[in-house]
């Protein structure tokens, strides 16, 4: 009865260790997917009267391609300096995060058989909405691995959210005035956020975790 106590004991000790397992092979397949179904919403031309409607529907999928993209690289700097041993809340919160991606192909496609300021507008809607659980996941799994405080480093987080939240609004602000050249801001969004998004200097891991 002890042996298999201790045994019960163990697997709840290694339980987080199995879900950070697990969600990051979900995070990579479920985005792996996403950006496969992206290209697949590409219709090839008919003849050379519909070239350029191929053209903007290949625009609208790199566009994409990079923000999901993005958001995989995001996620991947997420669980490598900032979450290590994952609860039910990270789980909760990385679910609605691949959720919400899953549309982004959705989007894609509504963008490129109608692009209008509506199907702009919700395009931006689903890429806000995704920042934030983004901002959201990082935050419930910060842990004492930089080397500034915790409160210091969750700043920075909210801070640098707010200017992608402002400029994701002024963006879809835009949408309702000139659509086309609120997608060519947001071809250039996935590469400034490459810039904005590098932390902090991650610290040394913890001891625990070293042997993981």
């Amino acid at each position: 009865m002890k042996k298999k106590n201790v045994a019960i004991y163990e697997k709840f000790k290694n339980e987080p260790d199995l879900l950070y397992s697990h969600l990051m092979e979900l995070n990579t397949g479920v985005i792996a997917i996403i950006m496969t179904i992206i290209v697949l919403e590409i219709q090839p031309p008919t003849n050379l009267v519909h070239y350029a409607d191929f053209l903007h529907d290949i625009g609208i999928f790199f566009i994409t391609f990079l923000i999901v993209g993005k958001f995989w690289y995001d996620l991947h700097n997420s669980y490598a300096y900032h979450i290590y041993r994952p609860g039910k809340s990270i789980a909760i919160v990385d679910l609605l995060l691949l959720g919400t991606l899953s549309l982004m192909p959705v989007m894609a496609k509504w963008v490129m058989l109608t692009p209008s300021s509506i199907s702009i507008a919700n395009y931006g809607v689903v890429f806000l909405v995704a920042n934030l659980l983004l901002a959201i996941l990082q935050i419930l799994g910060f842990r004492d691995t930089f080397e500034i405080d915790s409160k210091t480093t969750i700043r920075i987080t909210i801070l640098r959210t707010g200017v992608a939240i402002v400029f994701n609004l002024i963006l879809i602000a835009l949408f309702f005035v000139s659509p086309y050249l609120s997608m060519i801001l947001y071809l250039g969004f996935p590469i400034v956020s490459f810039i904005v998004s590098m932390g902090p200097k991650p610290g040394p891991r913890p001891e625990n975790d070293k042997n993981k």
